[in-house]
């Protein structure tokens, strides 16, 4: 059954806007902690994190108008709310990047050298777990029976985020920086992880509204 009739694919072109907006925040985001791990907390770090808030504010902005759009069409409640739950839920994981960037900003956090394989490892398959949940939301509404697949590669990534996080935190407590220092580290670890997490648990709600359409 499908969500959209021909006559809304309006719905369905703002949907597209949406994903390409919150790809390029979390794009964005990548970019911004790479010249981190590089420079540091530099201007450029905090031109680079208000693109992303803007890009972010943008995809909020497409979101708004695709809810509103969804109520004024005559899509029948289930598929309404669906499609409402999806967006609320896949728009937590680029507001939690843009959040750890703030939290990087704000915290003046600096990453002490032999900690910057891990955290860039943890950024990569955080973000990439986001690029399989974007990939999923689109199969949703283009090729449903692909969504399972997608899904399967985030928890797979989720997992390996979870086994970075345990590795990245054992490593910070069992070095000799100051204890507040570790506890931030440990925090900012913990944030980014959250990322592939948030994705996970959309990725689970694809799963249930793949399943009801299939029946």
């Amino acid at each position: 059954m499908p969500f959209f009739y021909t006559k809304q694919n309006k719905l369905l072109k703002m949907l597209e806007r949406y994903l390409l907006k919150i790809e390029e925040s979390m794009g964005g985001f990548k970019k911004t902690i790479e010249v981190y791990f590089e420079k540091g907390l530099c201007e450029n770090f905090s031109e680079l994190v208000e693109k992303v808030h803007i890009a972010e504010s943008s995809a909020d902005d497409i979101r708004r108008e695709i809810e509103i759009e969804l109520y004024e069409k005559s899509l029948i409640p289930e598929s309404r709310g669906d499609v409402l739950g999806l967006l609320e839920n896949t728009d937590r994981v680029p507001d939690k990047a843009q959040s750890v960037l703030y939290q990087i900003q704000t915290e003046f956090l600096q990453i002490p050298e032999f900690l910057k394989d891990e955290f860039s490892h943890l950024v990569n398959i955080n973000f990439d777990a986001f690029n399989d949940l974007a990939r999923a939301i689109r199969k949703l509404f283009e090729n449903i029976k692909e969504v399972k697949d997608i899904t399967n590669e985030i928890d797979k990534k989720e997992s390996a985020s979870d086994r970075l996080e345990r590795g990245a935190i054992k490593k910070i407590f069992s070095s000799d920086i100051d204890v507040g220092q570790k506890i931030l580290l440990k925090e900012l670890v913990i944030e980014i992880g959250s990322i592939s997490d948030l994705s996970e648990e959309v990725g689970d709600r694809i799963n249930i509204i793949a399943a009801k359409r299939m029946v």
